[in-house]
């Protein structure tokens, strides 16, 4: 037998609750529900009634999907990982691949934004590159976007500020702290000691002293 739509209650935020014979009702698109033409008391072939329902649920990901990146952007897999709490596989792929279609998913320029942007400063290509990983970004993507960050810059920013932290602390462990500090933070063991030495005579000279009890 054709399932029966029992009930279709229209609720908030454009959705409506559809109950099929004795089941739970499901929450689908008012749009949905025009196209498909649901109306109380009708008879649904079983594979017209899977059709409504996917489209949906399609729609409903896509919602979804804009809603979170309307908050942040993210990256496809944080996307993806996000819409997957909700939302099947089918469901998701459609809405990925609708934001991209949109312009509003590109790995590229989040990688981008990311290393430009303030929660790359004193961090070297290499930790930068294994960040973005983390969050899905694809390695060519990943390699591109640091391709063009300073790392002698970013690392003698870095070290400047630990060392003047590290005034008080007697060599050689103030230097192999810095030293430490500075490969954790993603840069070469060359740029790490480059940037050692100048800041530790930065911070030791005159100029030094005098600048830090200025500010």
């Amino acid at each position: 037998m054709s399932p029966v739509i029992v009930e279709v209650q229209v609720k908030k935020n454009g959705v409506a609750a559809v109950s099929i014979d004795s089941d739970d009702p499901v929450v689908l698109p008012l749009e949905t529900v025009i196209l498909h033409h649901l109306r109380e008391g009708n008879h649904l072939p079983p594979e017209d009634w899977s059709e409504a329902y996917s489209h949906g649920r399609r729609m409903l990901a896509v919602r979804k999907a804009l809603d979170l990146l309307s908050r942040r952007h993210r990256t496809v897999r944080e996307l993806g990982t996000a819409l997957g709490k909700s939302f099947g596989p089918e469901e998701v792929e459609h809405a990925v691949e609708r934001m991209r279609s949109l312009g509003y998913l590109d790995d590229g320029a989040w990688a981008a934004n990311y290393v430009s942007g303030p929660r790359a400063t004193g961090r070297g290509r290499r930790l930068l590159k294994h960040e973005l990983g983390q969050r899905g970004v694809p390695d060519n993507l990943a390699q591109e976007a640091v391709a063009e960050h300073d790392d002698r810059a970013a690392a003698h920013e870095a070290a400047l500020k630990r060392a003047r932290s590290l005034r008080t602390t007697e060599e050689p462990k103030r230097s192999r702290r810095l030293y430490d500090f500075l490969l954790r933070r993603g840069f070469s063991s060359n740029v790490a000691r480059d940037a050692m030495t100048a800041a530790l005579a930065e911070v030791d000279s005159p100029a030094g002293h005098f600048g830090e009890a200025a500010s």
